[in-house]
């Protein structure tokens, strides 16, 4: 897939051929007035007088993006006998660029190359631009080993490295994973443009982001993720951020993030909503949290599942909403593969005073199985029976309680205390005796 950047190159890369194609057809000395001799190392070419007028109406096609006559002006100078290697590699940067802007990216590849391949006559300027053309289209082909490679030529070069060549050989060695050797590059890159007075580009500081997450410094991800924020606002970055808070432990800014977002009502996705209302309850902010809860309940973004439904009887018990809290912990009961949920709402149902219903949800937390402490629940459910009067039933609940080590004393105590009460109330219960007889 080509990427805007690539395109841009590939116009450059048109540009400095044209110019130097109307150089050649003006100047016969083998440099140029911005190359005086006792610089150069190698004979640069000219093109043959007898070829300009056609490179000339190829220029012009490519200019116009006639394919159709580039390719037969482009096959006309291939057949000519003067080819000298200045013809050969603008030809072949022709024909790259048009294999190119048919995605046929090996075919473009060969042509890149066999102006590389040159032995002489070719300036060094037009070499060194499609050594970076050829990295960039590795970069396409996801060869990145090869793009390192050619990116390293071009950086090597380069007299006075620009801002896109650091970038160039780091984003090749991220995409290896090498991470402390890309992190230098890049680094150097920003900094370079940044001492122009321009802000850095969205994709280099996600480049800088990238490295230093996968490195797991998020102290130094920090600055970066906050660079993004204020130079290119997205939503996308502030949670990111949100997220680094939360790895350096900063929950009370992670928090802030998320609250900021959520009240811009940019927070539009479950996960974001049940990760800002359990942020709240871990900062002792439970109505908060139910609100939260309930504004993606309403909206269709919460889901009806056994972790939200956990949470939101949870943030709704702290708030002291006992009652409201009893309708999800009962359908996050339902949905929990054990009974710990239903022991939880038998002791809800208890602390109101509704016994019937603790009654039944410990019955079903005890046929689930799988508690933390089953002697406890069966002293829960005696209890409940008691408070019912069901006295039989509920010195049964203890009487199984008793067989656990951890609850049998408590087992025993509740036992004595039934027959105790049901003796007491039995006692109650006859009748009473007046003696009548009067001595005279």
């Amino acid at each position: 897939m080509k990427t805007h950047a690539f395109r841009q190159l590939l116009l450059a890369t048109k540009a400095l051929l044209i110019a130097m194609l109307m150089t050649s057809l003006t100047l016969s000395p083998a440099f140029s007035k911005e190359d005086p001799p006792q610089r150069k190392t190698k004979r640069v070419e000219s093109i043959p007088q007898s070829l300009t007028k056609d490179f000339q109406k190829l220029s012009e096609a490519f200019d116009t993006e006639n394919i159709t006559e580039a390719r037969r002006l482009i096959a006309k100078l291939e057949s000519k006998k003067t080819l000298n290697n200045i013809s050969k590699a603008y030809i072949a940067n022709f024909k790259g660029n048009i294999f190119f802007s048919e995605d046929n990216l090996p075919s473009a590849l060969t042509e890149f190359k066999k102006i590389l391949a040159l032995p002489e006559g070719v300036p060094d300027a037009f070499t060194g631009q499609i050594r970076y053309v050829v990295a960039q289209v590795y970069f396409s082909m996801e060869n990145y080993s090869e793009a390192l490679k050619y990116a390293k030529g071009w950086f090597a070069s380069q007299e006075d490295p620009s801002a896109d060549a650091y970038l160039l050989v780091g984003q090749a060695q991220y995409m290896l994973k090498q991470y402390d050797a890309a992190l230098p590059n890049v680094q150097n890159g920003i900094n370079k443009y940044t001492a122009l007075g321009e802000k850095p580009k969205e994709s280099w500081l996600n480049l800088l982001a990238g490295i230093y997450r996968e490195k797991k410094d998020f102290k130094n991800m920090l600055p970066v993720l906050k660079q993004l924020v204020e130079y290119y606002p997205k939503k996308t970055y502030a949670v990111t951020l949100g997220g680094v808070y939360n790895e350096l432990g900063d929950t009370k800014r992670m928090s802030a993030i998320y609250m900021a977002l959520y009240e811009q009502g940019l927070m539009n996705k479950e996960s974001e909503l049940i990760t800002l209302a359990s942020l709240l309850l871990s900062q002792e902010n439970p109505y908060k949290a139910v609100s939260v809860i309930e504004y993606g309940k309403e909206k269709g973004l919460i889901k009806d599942n056994l972790k939200n439904n956990r949470l939101y009887s949870q943030a709704l018990y702290i708030a002291r909403e006992y009652e409201r809290a009893l309708a999800p912990l009962e359908s996050a009961a339902k949905q929990a593969d054990d009974g710990k949920l239903y022991n939880q709402l038998g002791q809800s149902y208890l602390s109101l005073s509704r016994y019937k219903e603790a009654e039944q949800a410990f019955a079903k937390a005890l046929n689930k199985g799988k508690l933390r402490n089953t002697g406890q629940t069966h002293i829960s459910q005696g209890m409940a029976r008691f408070e019912q009067k069901k006295f039989e039933s509920a010195k049964s609940a203890f009487s199984k309680a008793r067989k656990f080590e951890k609850s049998s004393k408590v087992a025993n105590r509740w036992i004595k205390y039934v027959d105790s009460e049901v003796r007491r109330l039995a006692e109650l219960a006859k009748p009473i005796e007046i003696n009548t007889d009067v001595e005279v």
